[in-house]
């Protein structure tokens, strides 16, 4: 209650995200405002449609980084003479052939794996900037090279656990992906280590993981609907599943400020993070 004013209606409890005298959110207690997929959704259509120029640039970027280190590696693969071209089948019967395949060596598949974290750090940069209201560029899907280590680190094991709960009857590697799958976010938007990424992602996502499995859901939905457009409605559809996405790990950090502008302009309230 306002003491300045006894007649004054005594203020309620928010869950939303407060300004502090410097203007800036703050963020609210681990799952005290669970995510609305479909503002989420609304959202991601909103940032990609604001700026879908530059998302297709990055896009482009990534591919042709992709695409390049591709044909390098296939190039290296067989100068060396490296890569897989025979694989053995049991036909039963103590009967084993060699099946005559082409396919990447283990060199191949190793650096093209570290080349895909090192981008999708970068990616996770340049969603961040998006959704939060700041700069964003291109080169910043080069930019996040100094956490490498951590996110392979991270990459791996949360590789194999996810493997191993699939593994046991599916459920319990759903479980991991939706507790710890934030942790590649929160190594870029918060510096962490690999353990404090999977415990962040922990905490971020309480009470929010159904609405997570939700959101996957719709992404998919979303997917095939740009597919069924004749697969050019995926150019449009895939960035904003991606944007989406990080729009939801905000939310769970700075709860429905994560979907909004400032009244009267198009500048995201987060821009103030």
């Amino acid at each position: 209650m306002d003491k300045s004013n006894p007649n004054a209606a005594p203020q309620s409890a928010t869950l939303e995200p407060t300004p502090t005298p410097g203007n800036e959110l703050q963020e609210i207690p681990p799952g005290s405002d669970p995510i609305d997929v479909g503002a989420c959704v609304r959202r991601g259509f909103e940032l990609t449609k604001r700026n879908f120029g530059t998302i297709i640039l990055a896009g482009l970027a990534f591919l042709g980084v992709v695409i390049v280190a591709a044909i390098i590696l296939d190039r290296i693969d067989s100068a060396l003479g490296l890569e897989v071209k025979e694989v053995p089948m049991d036909l039963g019967n103590g009967q084993i052939i060699n099946v005559p395949i082409e396919g990447p060596s283990l060199l191949n598949n190793i650096v093209s794996n570290v080349l895909s974290i090192f981008l999708s750090l970068g990616l996770c940069r340049f969603g961040l900037n998006l959704v939060s209201g700041k700069p964003a560029a291109v080169g910043q899907l080069f930019g996040e090279g100094n956490k490498l280590l951590r996110a392979i680190g991270a990459s791996i094991l949360f590789g194999i656990t996810v493997a191993v709960g699939l593994v046991l009857l599916v459920i319990p590697g759903i479980y991991v992906m939706l507790r710890y799958g934030q942790f590649m976010y929160a190594i870029v938007d918060r510096n962490l280590g690999v353990m404090e990424s999977f415990h962040y992602s922990s905490s971020i996502t309480k009470n929010n993981r159904g609405k997570i499995f939700i959101l996957g859901l719709a992404a998919i939905g979303i997917c095939i609907a740009g597919a069924l457009a004749l697969l050019v409605g995926l150019i449009f559809a895939i960035p904003m599943t991606y944007m989406s996405w990080v729009v939801a790990y905000r939310w769970m950090q700075y709860g429905k400020a994560a979907s909004m502008d400032e009244p009267g302009t198009t500048t995201p309230l987060l821009s103030t993070v």
